[in-house]
């Protein structure tokens, strides 16, 4: 498409619950040890909303980070975006509550819903926003909060999931400083739901019966499949269509769904350790989170510097991945 403007991301930022849940914790649920959940996962603890925290909360706690790093006013916002598939409440959206709740009264608001691709398919939606001129300042946010639909008692899910937000500012520049190389988004339907957030307790007429919660449900070994076959190949098409190679990447910024996964797919495209940032150990899978939060992280720490191209590719529910290469030039 005819770009009038560019996309420039100008401050990230995250937000994580009180509460840490680590993997001695478990052992009182389930039979589990750190050893067994770290040796298949890379985890060690992850974060759970208290009960005076919510999706809302984490999400204000991220956006208000990210525009006072920027030093932009939340009343110069355009659009406000957030990428989630557990949102406090299935309506009022979680960005039109957001809009209140930080006065970014100018702004128009959605959800996106693409599990833990979302925060990938939310920067290029947000992007075409300013492509097009219709948008200089548009916020966007990933935030999931999957400790409320989780079986506490089934091993398999309750190891993998922590709670968290993140976020960008993505705003307009000239066309010739786009930080945006490219994008390259993907679905192929989840026929045989190998992982699925099931809302069965509302089908009319039995909503009169005795109901159960609605948990998530995971074919570990589908999904583990599923990633390590769409992974590499959409960063290859990424780097055919930049003509660049692994080793011109600085980072390769993968969703922290499972260390196993981030280390085999990053060995199969030939990216070395150096490369490959990674927070998975301290907070789990975040989903729609996960992105912002490790870039975050990882800038904080000083891990990931500016300049760079940063490769970042989501992968998840739907089933969805995409990914997109960003020449970023720096966090306010």
């Amino acid at each position: 498409m005819q770009k009038n403007y560019g996309v420039k991301f100008t401050a990230f930022s995250s937000a994580l619950p009180s509460v840490v849940v680590k993997n001695n914790d478990l052992e009182k649920l389930f039979s589990t040890s750190d050893e067994w959940i770290y040796t298949r996962t890379g985890i060690r603890e992850r974060r759970v909303v208290s009960d005076k925290e919510s999706g809302l909360s984490l999400s204000v706690d991220a956006a208000n980070k990210t525009l006072a790093k920027a030093k932009v006013d939340p009343k110069d916002l355009d659009l406000i975006i957030v990428a989630t598939t557990t949102p406090d409440k299935l309506y009022p959206s979680m960005s039109c509550m957001l809009q209140g709740k930080i006065g970014a009264k100018n702004s128009f608001c959605f959800d996106l819903s693409a599990a833990c691709s979302g925060f990938i398919y939310g920067i290029t939606t947000a992007a075409q926003y300013i492509y097009n001129g219709e948008c200089k300042n548009i916020l966007l946010v990933g935030v999931d909060i999957h400790s409320r639909f989780i079986d506490w008692s089934e091993r398999s899910v309750a190891v993998l999931f922590g709670d968290g937000a993140g976020a960008v500012l993505i705003q307009r520049c000239l066309a010739k400083d786009d930080e945006l190389m490219c994008h390259s988004l993907h679905t192929e339907s989840d026929v045989d739901l190998d992982l699925t957030l099931p809302n069965e307790n509302i089908l009319y007429p039995n909503h009169k019966n005795e109901i159960c919660p609605d948990f998530v449900k995971m074919n570990g070994k589908a999904v583990y499949q599923f990633a390590v076959r769409v992974v590499p190949d959409v960063v290859n098409k990424i780097l055919n269509k930049v003509n660049l190679t692994p080793k011109e990447i600085d980072y390769l910024v993968l969703h922290q769904a499972n260390q196993r996964i981030i280390d085999t797919v990053s060995e199969k495209l030939k990216f070395n350790k150096t490369q490959v940032v990674s927070n998975i150990e301290k907070v789990g899978n975040t989903s729609a989170a996960s992105i912002p939060l490790v870039i975050a992280d990882s800038i904080e720490k000083k891990i990931l510097k500016a300049p760079c191209k940063m490769l970042l590719v989501g992968f998840g529910a739907g089933l969805t991945w995409g990914g997109l290469l960003i020449n970023w030039q720096g966090d306010s």
